[in-house]
């Protein structure tokens, strides 16, 4: 039984649009500036893997004429035309974005939701469904999560409301790669 080939290729136009309307919609200018100087990439499947490859990669890919798996690093997925920002893409966007929220706690590698009592900054205002790159001590990148509220809530918020809600089963947090053995 042969197995069917994987297709790694060039983002489409529309592919690329998608992936950066998504990352604009959420951190600006700043975000699309990690993307600068690296070419999108697409790993066909029922969920397609996006990443991103500095020129000398691509240029490597290129030359591989078949059965190339995977390059660069991998940022994301698209799903019903939907791009899902990943573990991977949120500490690329870490170098160049100022919304990020500092945590006092592990808990979110743990695929669970962090509640405002361990918040201890955001350094830039958001809003409910904003995504928000959360770091730990020392200033740790743990993942990307989505805001249930907005910053101007956090305010009069109680301790126990959640406002970034953990994932057990997608690629959010760092913990994700021990959760699922990947």
């Amino acid at each position: 039984m042969s197995k069917k080939a994987v297709d790694f290729r060039k983002a489409t136009k529309t592919e690329e649009e998608i992936v950066r309307r998504e990352i604009e919609k959420h951190f600006g200018q700043d975000g699309l500036d990690s993307l600068q100087n690296r070419f999108l990439w697409v790993r066909d499947g029922k969920i397609k893997e996006v990443c991103a490859l500095r020129p000398n990669i691509e240029k490597i890919a290129k030359t591989i004429s078949h059965n190339l798996y995977f390059a660069g690093i991998p940022i994301g997925s698209i799903k019903n035309n939907k791009f899902h920002l990943e573990i991977e893409g949120s500490a690329l966007i870490r170098l160049t974005s100022k919304k990020v929220m500092h945590i006092k706690t592990d808990q979110f590698l743990y695929g669970k939701s962090i509640f405002t009592v361990n918040i201890l900054r955001f350094d830039e205002v958001f809003q409910k469904g904003d995504l928000v790159i959360i770091e730990g001590r020392n200033n740790v990148h743990y993942g990307v999560g989505e805001a249930s509220i907005s910053s101007e809530e956090f305010q009069n918020a109680s301790s126990n409301t959640v406002i970034i809600k953990g994932s057990k089963n997608n690629p959010m947090d760092r913990g994700w790669y021990l959760r699922k053995g990947n």
